[in-house]
């Protein structure tokens, strides 16, 4: 770890819970590939600051209000003027002063137990409130889609927790050193990718699982079909949850019209469709339309197919304030690996 860091033995012991819960061994590599996210997304600090939140938030939920009609404003007004039990600050004050993505979701929890307990339900309200508040909604009004030291995703974290977990207690987690490190590391590491360097993990920890190995794919399928693509690492069109949308995306009508080019005998239009279905695991590797592909490449220019690039993906989050690419965190992140590794190969040098 850097020499000036604080609580080293803190981070240390949590670090290496979260490579022990994941089953993974703790190697230079393994650790260094930790701490270089850590370093990178938070610097080491546990909940750390979001620039401009207030504003964010305030702005979502204006938008929120305006839909309602002339009253809308003044709904809003009225629920911030609130307060929670106990507290003398109304809501409105706190959303002036919130600093992190634990101060908002603690403020919004407080606003959904006023509303349910105390708030008067004049049908403005209600229409108001319900849409803000109700079950499930407050993740939209919440601009902030990552948290702790890692800023792990949130809906990751919440999915890897599992359907009978809290959702209240899994984010207060995640605001928490070990569970930052914990979700963090399961999200960098736990899964089997043969990346000939820690680099393409980076880059998937950014845009997604095996985003660097399915980029690979893109450009090759777009080199040997003509099809324009964009190696972004999704071979299909997702929704804001994360689900498959049912409109087939350009890569999957470039990968259809390679297999009526290079393979119609051998791969179906169904076949290829369920295999695209696999993109996001392991398995994928092993369907026939991986390895057609791979397999026609080679043989149409010669050269060995690629297993991983680094995406095209330009970064969207209100926390930026320039814009940035998934290659430039992925190289950022391993510069700071490669730091850590040097520091390793200094101690043990000794």
């Amino acid at each position: 770890m850097p020499p000036q860091l604080q609580d080293r033995e803190g981070w240390a012991r949590d670090v290496l819970a979260a490579l022990e819960v994941e089953e993974i061994a703790p190697s230079p590599p393994a650790v260094c590939s930790v701490l270089a996210v850590i370093e990178q997304e938070s610097g080491y600090k546990v909940d750390p600051a979001v620039a401009g939140l207030p504003k964010m938030v305030r702005a979502r939920l204006e938008e929120h209000a305006n839909k309602l009609g002339p009253l809308g404003r003044k709904v809003l007004a009225s629920v911030l003027e609130g307060r929670a039990k106990g507290s003398k600050k109304t809501f409105d004050e706190r959303l002036r002063a919130l600093r992190t993505e634990r101060d908002l979701d603690r403020l919004f929890r407080d606003m959904l137990a006023y509303y349910e307990n105390e708030f008067p339900s004049t049908f403005k309200v209600v229409d108001f409130a319900s849409g803000v508040f109700a079950s499930g909604n407050l993740h939209e009004f919440n601009p902030v889609t990552t948290a702790g030291s890692m800023q792990v995703s949130v809906r990751y974290a919440m999915q890897k927790a599992g359907e009978d977990a809290d959702p209240a207690e899994v984010r207060e987690s995640m605001y928490t050193r070990a569970g930052g490190v914990r979700y963090g590391t399961a999200r960098l590491l736990g899964y089997e990718a043969a990346y000939p360097e820690p680099l393409f993990r980076f880059a998937d920890y950014n845009a997604g699982v095996y985003a660097s190995r399915n980029a690979a794919l893109q450009s090759q399928v777009s080199r040997l079909t003509g099809h324009p693509l964009a190696p972004d690492g999704d071979l299909q069109l997702y929704d804001k949850q994360g689900q498959p949308r049912s409109e087939d995306s350009k890569s999957l009508l470039a990968l259809l019209a390679f297999r009526q080019r290079f393979a119609p005998e051998e791969l179906s239009e169904r076949q290829v469709r369920r295999d695209v279905r696999k993109e996001k695991e392991p398995d994928f590797e092993s369907t026939d339309t991986f390895r057609a592909v791979k397999r026609v490449y080679q043989r149409e220019t010669g050269e060995s197919p690629s297993y991983a690039q680094l995406p095209r993906v330009t970064l969207q989050s209100p926390k930026l304030k320039r814009e940035l690419t998934t290659a430039w965190f992925a190289r950022s992140v391993d510069q700071r690996f490669q730091k850590c590794m040097t520091r390793y190969r200094a101690l043990t040098a000794k």
